[in-house]
């Protein structure tokens, strides 16, 4: 925070943050009002919202490191404001269906998959090499803290007045945002110099990653999780419902996530050292862990405690992925190795809410996140394993060498 430039990216990240949980929560409330919490459209909702991270966020990687990140952001932020203006006007009249809503969540997904590698790699050109650790630390820890606040604003907004408010206040955050972004001033950084085609230039990520181990593995630890245990977010509503017949308290159940997540993120950034792959993996076996304990609680306030956890886990694991795998990249490749973390930690998403949708629709919500906890804790401590064993052999044959 010594940083100006950093302090003025960490607070639009903040703000933008904050109207996109507000808006997210709202997406669920309205979508589970019109639909009786039915977890298909639920799943169906969560699978169109973040689709886009997948496909288009490698592509958004290679703009990433074209052009200049700063005004990636603007053009995107600006496009929310547009959109979500839309979408107010629509609830407040009262023009929403359940078929409606899913082409503004594709949209809002898609302007999300072009910021998000811009909106991460931009932390490096905001402080020095030396403080990017604490720097990531600090972006999760305000992610975190507008997941705690963005819930606890959407409550009164979904019980007093109409889901249009909601809507209205993330596009009244984007222009704020908007208006921020124009008066930073960023460090540069020279371009790669490349002379192949776009999809080599795609391409070009993935072999960087291949060539700062443990990169990859860190990757396909964060793309089980994903798959897996981070649906769990979808199902919040349903498990609010049914477990606990309470129809409005996933607000509670995400607001007190967050502020788990906001604890782990801040454990992170204290630390003196740099995560490594053996701590990172250890966090996420232990998230899957606590959502395995999560699909067998039945008791409300139980059930908080165990999403504290859950949030203080989710985002210690995902913070120290994101710093680790930001410490192994160059600059000029930065927005491409991005765009891998962001398809593993919000692209494969859908895919996990909509089979655990549909699965929890027949065989209950409380097996469901049992079983994604579960594959999510075995596979991060095989990962582990193996890593381990690479090292020692890649050990062995340096001495023998």
């Amino acid at each position: 925070m010594h940083h100006s430039e950093f302090r003025v990216v960490w607070s639009t990240f903040v703000v933008g943050q904050l109207g996109f949980w507000i808006s997210f929560i709202t997406f669920q409330a309205l979508m589970a009002r019109l639909t009786g919490s039915d977890g298909k459209w639920l799943g169906l909702l969560f699978f169109t919202n973040f689709i886009p991270m997948l496909v288009f966020t490698p592509f958004a990687g290679v703009i990433a490191d074209r052009l200049e990140r700063r005004r990636i952001m603007i053009v995107c932020y600006a496009l929310l404001t547009i959109l979500m203006t839309v979408l107010a006007v629509l609830a407040f009249t009262e023009n929403v269906t359940p078929t409606t809503l899913l082409p503004f969540a594709f949209g809002i997904g898609t302007i999300f998959s072009f910021n998000a590698p811009a909106g991460q790699a931009v932390v490096a050109n905001s402080v020095p090499a030396v403080d990017l650790t604490s720097a990531i630390s600090m972006q999760s820890a305000g992610a975190n803290l507008s997941r705690v606040i963005g819930p606890t604003v959407a409550a009164p907004f979904l019980t007093l007045w109409n889901e249009g408010a909601a809507f209205a206040l993330y596009a009244i955050t984007s222009v704020i945002v908007v208006w921020r972004l124009r008066r930073v001033k960023l460090s540069t950084y020279e371009p790669e110099h490349f002379a192949g085609s776009f999809w080599m230039r795609l391409r070009g990520g993935f072999d960087h990653a291949k060539e700062r181990p443990p990169a990859l593995a860190a990757l396909s630890v964060l793309c089980m999780s994903s798959l897996f245990a981070a649906g769990y977010l979808a199902l919040l509503p349903v498990l609010s419902d049914q477990v606990f017949d309470r129809p409005r308290g996933f607000t509670t159940l995400a607001a007190v996530t967050g502020f788990g997540s906001m604890i782990g993120a801040l454990t992170t950034g204290f630390r003196q050292k740099e995560p490594t792959f053996a701590s990172a993996a250890l966090l996420v076996a232990g998230f899957g862990a606590s959502l395995l304990v999560l699909g067998r609680v039945t008791d409300w306030i139980a059930a908080n405690a165990v999403m504290v956890v859950v949030g203080v886990f989710y985002f210690s694991g995902m913070t120290s992925l994101n710093t680790l795998i930001q410490s192994l990249a160059d600059e000029n490749k930065r927005g491409r190795i991005m765009s891998l973390f962001v398809i593993g930690w919000a692209g494969l998403v859908p895919i996990g809410g909509l089979w655990q949708g549909s699965f929890a629709q027949t065989h209950g919500v409380g097996t469901t996140i049992t079983i994604a906890g579960s594959v999510t804790a075995v596979y991060s401590l095989l990962a582990l394993l193996v890593v381990g064993r690479r090292r020692q052999t890649v050990r062995r044959w340096t001495v023998t060498t």
